[in-house]
């Protein structure tokens, strides 16, 4: 049983964004971009990102008013939105907020994945 338990810590610490939750600010979030392409950035949005994530503030949201709120997107397709948050995983792969969309066009969920 503990050996399971410590898989799934383990497993938990590897693959969470290693930044505090930090309060969303748009423009802040927007002003941030261009560091995010630095090539050693550090989480830059990783914060902010939890923070949408867990109030739910992106949900049920149009592709336009979130393009509206976080800016354009650094890769974007018709099911979702990537926008790059630095460097918050342990083996420092580049991070990104992921948006995705329903049939309907609203946003369905809101993840962190390593690209």
């Amino acid at each position: 049983m503990s050996v399971a338990a410590l898989t799934v810590v383990g497993f938990r610490y590897v693959t969470s964004v290693h930044e505090p939750e930090e309060s969303f600010v748009a423009e802040q979030w927007v002003s941030r971009r261009a560091q995010v392409q630095l090539n050693d950035p550090g989480c830059v949005r990783g914060g902010m990102a939890l923070s949408l994530i867990r109030t739910g503030a992106l949900l049920k949201l149009t592709r336009v008013e979130v393009v509206g709120l976080l800016g354009a997107p650094d890769e974007g397709a018709a099911e979702a939105l990537r926008y790059g948050l630095g460097q918050c995983h342990w083996d420092w792969r580049q991070s990104l907020l992921v948006v995705s969309f329903s049939p309907g066009g609203n946003v369905s969920h809101v993840t962190v994945a390593v690209d």
